[in-house]
């Protein structure tokens, strides 16, 4: 609308021009130049058109680049947001699996605890069924050093669940006991064979000296007779070597046992190979179980027919079961739980952060809960009646399935029937054979020998 004006006007002006140009024209007169008025108005308004347009422009980008500044502030006080609630959240599902993994823990030990106390409750009760009849003090003073078995490993377990940093000193304690119980329990032996005397149990083992092996030669500085004197020497020199050979074992134990110890506390690496201090006290641990077995045997198998009214085999498996099975037990736990976590290292520190239980952990959890079990154990094979005077073996009178007897009314019903088949077969052929025979006498006499013929043929069962 502006430049159509101006080019009006322009038009107007041009005709002006013209029209006195065309009056004032002259030909002795110069040539008049047109004016530079419109067209520096026209520059003007071009620059100032120009100018305006580029201070539009630059206040729009202005006014983006703000809304773009503050927009780009909203987003990341956002992600700072996502980032803190992120957190919090990581944070929270820790703080439950923590709580989760105590809540667990504290399960495993309540159940841990619950069996070890049960464990000491059937121990103590019967302990006090002991002392109230002790009529044997000599031996039932024994049959009590090896009832403390069961609470002493199930202490020493369920202590070492909740003192990790403390299982070292307490396998030293049950370790020791273990060694205890293998002598007391052939003190026991001795005690019911002499009645507390041991010139009792010389001359039984003398009445056998016939079957008695001779004793080690590397012991022989411990036998005041000689062995070969006469039968009571080489008696007494036999128990002597027993006694020894179980004792020594109390000795060692313990102390293998504190050297271990030390050296696992001292340990940066794994220690392996044969000519390693742990395989050397492996080694000398195993020495020291055999001789003591060895010795334990040995004077088992002289007098086991003496002792036998007591069951001593049975007592014994009671007390070696707890060593052998969580032995044996230890081991498949420690080489299951190892070949699980060997077979992929990078599963294997996720597994150990996550699990907080360890191959040591479930062993003592198992010992805690076996205990209970082994206690009933001791009661029944140790039980305060039979060391009463006029005291009667009890044959099958423990706790049984009766699976025997069910086994004899099964058989007994199943003769029943083939005898009663086997009768009716044996009738059958006697009637057919009676069918065939030629028949004299009347209907009656007939009639008669056929009853007969039954009635011996049901004697004939009946027999």
């Amino acid at each position: 609308m502006f430049r159509r004006q101006q080019q009006s006007n322009n038009e107007s002006s041009g005709e002006d021009d013209e029209s006195s140009s065309s009056t004032n024209f002259s030909p002795l007169s110069p040539p008049i130049s047109p004016p530079r008025s419109s067209n520096n108005m026209l520059v003007k308004i071009g620059r100032f058109l120009n100018v305006s347009a580029i201070g539009v422009l630059s206040i729009v980008s202005v006014l983006l680049f703000i809304q773009l500044q503050a927009v780009s502030l909203q987003v990341a006080s956002e992600q700072k947001q996502i980032d803190e609630l992120k957190k919090t959240i990581e944070q929270s599902t820790s703080d439950i699996q923590v709580e989760v993994q105590e809540q667990k823990d504290l399960t495993v030990v309540n159940i841990a605890g619950t069996f070890t106390l049960l464990s000491c409750i059937v121990t103590m009760f019967h302990m006090t069924s002991h002392l109230k009849k002790m009529n044997q003090p000599f031996v039932q003073r024994k049959i009590m050093a090896i009832l403390w078995m069961s609470p002493v490993y199930a202490i020493t377990s369920f202590f070492s669940l909740l003192l990790p940093s403390a299982e070292g000193y307490l396998g030293i304690v049950k370790d020791f006991y273990e060694s205890y119980v293998i002598y007391q329990f052939l003190s026991f032996l001795i005690a019911v064979l002499g009645r507390g005397e041991r010139q009792i149990v010389v001359d039984k083992l003398a009445a056998h000296a016939d079957h008695l092996k001779h004793p080690y030669k590397w012991l022989r500085c411990l036998f005041h007779p000689p062995p070969e004197e006469s039968d009571e020497a080489k008696a007494n020199a036999v128990l002597l070597e027993c006694q020894f050979l179980a004792m020594q074992f109390v000795f060692f134990r313990p102390l293998t046992a504190i050297v271990s110890f030390v050296l696992e506390s001292m340990r940066d690496g794994d220690a392996g190979g044969f000519s390693s201090p742990d395989f050397i006290i492996m080694m000398i641990e195993n020495i020291s179980v055999f001789l003591a077995f060895s010795g334990l045997l040995k004077f088992y198998h002289a007098v086991q027919d003496d002792l036998a009214w007591c069951q001593p085999f049975a007592k014994f498996l009671t007390i070696k079961g707890v060593v052998f099975m969580t032995f044996w037990q230890g081991l498949i736990i420690s080489i299951i739980f190892h070949a699980n976590t060997d077979d992929d290292k990078s599963d294997d520190d996720e597994s150990n952060s996550g699990s907080s239980y360890s191959a040591k952990s479930i062993q003592h959890i198992l010992i805690c809960m076996e205990m209970l079990f082994f206690s009933a154990a001791h009661m029944c094979v140790f039980p305060a009646e039979e060391w009463e005077e006029g005291y009667q073996v009890k044959h099958g009178g423990g706790p049984t399935f009766a699976f025997e007897d069910f086994a004899s009314d099964v058989n007994m019903i199943i003769d029943s029937g083939k005898r009663s088949r086997i009768a009716r077969k044996e009738r059958k052929n006697a009637l057919d054979d009676a069918k065939q025979s030629p028949s004299f006498g009347t209907m009656d006499e007939r009639n008669d020998a056929s009853e007969d013929g039954e009635i011996s043929l049901v004697d004939s069962e009946v027999v």
